[in-house]
């Protein structure tokens, strides 16, 4: 599956910027976040124009995070608070 253009990401600029404000977040390319060394969070979006985000949560990756393109404030809070969740997680199984 082909990860989403970082301009189909344009209605989540308030959580992107919530991410890259976590410590230790590296941004590598538009909308592909690492931690430490391992991959941390990206998008995808198929034909249908289904976006998710893949997020890791501990030292594998969590379930795909579904995240509609313009979604409601309610979603995208309920995402970033998820985000934040799986940060903690991952944060403590790499600099345990």
């Amino acid at each position: 599956m082909a990860h989403c253009p970082f301009e189909q990401l344009d209605d989540l600029k308030q959580e992107l910027n919530k991410i890259r404000d976590l410590p230790k977040v590296k941004e590598i390319k538009p909308g592909t976040f690492y931690l430490k060394s391992k991959g941390f969070l990206h998008f995808h979006i198929n034909k249908e124009g289904q976006r998710w985000a893949d997020v890791r949560n501990g030292s594998n990756w969590g379930s795909e995070i579904q995240i509609p393109p313009n979604s409601s404030k309610i979603f995208r809070n309920k995402f970033i608070t998820e985000v934040q969740k799986r940060y903690q997680n991952t944060y403590k199984e790499l600099y345990k």
